[in-house]
């Protein structure tokens, strides 16, 4: 690995899991929306209420995966 791949992965690594999770899932929630709804041509127009749907999406996504993994 090179000196850059390096320096992003540890920053990558110092962005909580929680939030990695979140951002991750409401991009792929965003995408899969936009495919669905407005296909392929519209994907990188921006919508706020699509944004706001994926955002909640992925936050409902986010809180049972985090009940999910909790050890007992």
């Amino acid at each position: 690995m090179g000196k850059f791949t390096i320096k992003l992965l540890k920053a990558w690594l110092a962005i909580p899991r929680w939030f990695r999770m979140f951002t991750l899932s409401a991009i792929t929630i965003y995408i899969l929306w936009s495919f669905f709804f407005n296909g392929i041509k519209n994907v990188f127009r921006l919508d706020a209420s699509t944004l706001v749907i994926s955002l909640i999406a992925s936050g409902i996504i986010l809180m049972i995966f985090n009940k999910g993994s909790v050890k007992k």
